[in-house]
């Protein structure tokens, strides 16, 4: 079986977008251009700032719905448009960095920034008025089968000279493979030495006419007259081809510092609306050039996550932000990247999918994953207190096969706790009707998720994003070891399993001390000789452990008691010995059709 090759994410700037719905716009009118925008999936506000990176795919969409509008000659009239004032704030870092075209034609697709840059270009040869360069492209080579992207890129290099104040360019293709094409660019340039030459051998042209026509007297002075007109109408030409030459070269240079002005000025425009932008909600902008924000569904104290469509096909994501103050807070960086290469690693129906990762310009690190619709275990115990065993069951078995995967992958999650399992809705049942379905029915309606890895453990992984021996997780769902700091396991990940299943059989989170709500009260031991200290010190103890007003005795079949209880057993060997063996016990508690727990609602 062939595997398919995976290519980068191809990305281009808006700029090329915008300039062809200025020229659809100003040749079709609003209409039409607002049906071809509504055709790519792409908005007017998605063009404000031409400098944003948008998806390479939504370009030669554009480029194909723009030909099927205008016909296939229409590209060769964008070059304008290009290099339009509008545009300008695409062209700025070019121009910053660049002197001359030639210079500025290697950087056109590296201005599209390190994240987006699949096109790179190699400068073959650089001279006045004259480029040659090869180009490698290592995204999808399907999207330059057309031709239409090639096209595109030798109309914009032949509006580059016009950036520097030279008439426009030419481009002559040359030798193409499926992932790599060069082109040849060539404009005019004027120079102060020609033109010199051109005046003053139109000066002896002009002399030799005159003289021509003195000669007819034949006379020796006449003679005289040809050598001396001669001279000084070629001195004459070369004067007028100095001042011609540097009379062209300064409005040359007033063009180019006039064309800096305006990519300055509008770079500013820019950069001012999106400091008002981040200052607020991100609602409607766009994100790494491939995902367009929607409502905002929750935040914590480092990041928010965002509803957001991918704009090549629409599909709905969620995208998890780093806030503007914790951007370039390493470990918090660290913890996102970590969530994003444990879910890589530990893929699996049950674990959340992670589509995408990666840091934007400004160093805030996104994470983009499958958008989840549904409740999570937390939401759902609030409400009901306690879940029947038949609806338990499902859920434990999918969470036990998740974490099987998670482990095998050499992750441990580290947080496991009911806000971080979610629960897909499958099908458009209300709870009641799924409560009455057995097992297998509801897991087929129902699939468990589990989320937010930030602080997993990936076995390989040596970077510590925090400080060793400092306890992480959360209380209630942590386990000895790692409550205390200590080196934590796979089992460390069964016991807050546990822990999520018992809290789900009695409504409550599993006591701090050794003895779980539905034991026995162990028998007193005999203090016939302990002194009153040691009594009062331990009676403390004991009621620091325990609440104040524990719930009455709940009526929990004893195979699901014995299988809690091994599950957080105090000590590592105590308990299952991997999620495996956690798997094989809780197929045994596989209720026989529907159930009900007393006391559940």
């Amino acid at each position: 079986m062939k595997l398919r090759q995976a290519y980068p994410i191809g990305q281009t700037s808006a700029h090329r977008i915008k300039a062809l719905l200025a020229c659809l716009e100003k040749r079709r009118g609003a209409p039409a251009a607002d049906a071809w925008l509504e055709k790519i999936r792409v908005l007017r506000e998605d063009l404000d700032d031409e400098s944003r990176l948008l998806p390479l795919g939504a370009l030669r969409a554009a480029l194909v719905a723009f030909q099927q509008e205008l016909g296939a000659d229409a590209l060769d009239q964008l070059g304008p448009y290009l290099v339009d004032r509008e545009t300008m704030g695409a062209w700025s870092r070019v121009l910053r960095n660049a002197d001359c075209p030639e210079d500025a034609m290697a950087r056109v697709d590296g201005a599209d920034g390190a994240p987006g840059r699949t096109v790179t270009w190699e400068t073959l040869e650089a001279t006045d008025g004259r480029f040659r360069g090869r180009a490698r492209v290592t995204h999808d080579p399907g999207l330059e089968r057309d031709g239409l992207l090639a096209r595109l890129r030798a109309v914009e290099l032949t509006m580059v000279p016009t950036l520097f104040g030279f008439p426009v360019g030419r481009a002559v293709a040359g030798p193409h493979t499926e992932d790599t094409f060069e082109l040849t660019v060539t404009w005019p340039v004027p120079s102060l030495p020609r033109s010199v030459g051109v005046g003053a051998a139109s000066g002896v042209v002009a002399g030799a006419l005159t003289g021509a026509l003195i000669a007819s007297a034949s006379s020796a002075p006449a003679a005289f007259a040809v050598s001396v007109t001669g001279v000084l109408m070629a001195a004459a030409g070369a004067g007028l081809g100095v001042v011609q030459s540097r009379g062209r070269v300064a409005r040359i240079e007033a063009a180019a510092q006039t064309v800096r002005v305006h990519a300055l000025e509008r770079s500013l425009a820019i950069r001012e609306a999106q400091s008002r932008v981040n200052a607020g909600d991100l609602g409607g902008s766009v994100v790494a050039g491939l995902y367009r924000i929607g409502a905002r569904m929750g935040s914590g104290a480092s990041g928010v996550i965002y509803e957001a469509n991918r704009i090549t096909d629409g599909t709905p994501v969620a995208i998890k932000l780093l806030r503007a103050a914790s951007a370039h807070d390493t470990a918090a960086s660290d913890r996102l990247r970590r969530e994003a290469e444990a879910l890589g690693l530990a893929w699996h129906p049950n674990v959340v999918e992670v589509l995408d990762h990666g840091q934007l310009a400004d160093g805030t690190s996104f994470l983009v994953m499958e958008l989840l619709r549904g409740d999570s275990l937390a939401s759902r115990l609030t409400r009901r207190g306690r879940l029947a065993l038949d609806e338990l069951y499902p859920i434990a078995l999918q969470l036990a096969d998740a974490l099987v995967a998670v482990h095998a992958a050499g992750v441990v999650h580290r947080d496991l706790k009911p806000s971080n399992v979610f629960l897909v809705k499958q099908g458009a049942m209300g709870e009641n009707t799924q409560r009455a379905l057995n097992a297998a029915t509801l897991m087929a309606e129902e699939r468990v998720k589990v989320l937010d890895f930030g602080i997993a453990r990936v076995e390989w992984e040596e970077m510590r994003i925090t400080n060793t021996g400092a306890p992480m997780g959360t209380p209630g769902y942590m386990a000895p070891e790692q409550e205390s700091g200590g080196e934590v396991d796979a089992r460390s990940d069964i016991y807050a399993f546990g822990a999520m299943i018992y809290e789900c059989l009695t409504g409550e989170t599993p006591p701090q001390s050794r003895d779980l709500w539905w034991r026995e009260p162990p028998p007193p031991p005999d203090r016939a000789h302990e002194d009153e200290e040691n009594l009062t010190s331990r009676v403390q103890r004991a009621s620091r452990n325990m609440p104040s007003a524990p719930p009455p005795p709940i009526d929990v079949p004893a195979p699901w008691r014995a299988f809690v209880e091994k599950a957080c057993a105090p000590l590592q060997s105590e308990r299952h010995e991997d999620a495996r063996a956690l798997m094989r016990e809780l197929r045994k508690l596989a209720p026989p059709g529907p159930l009900a727990l007393g006391g559940a609602t």
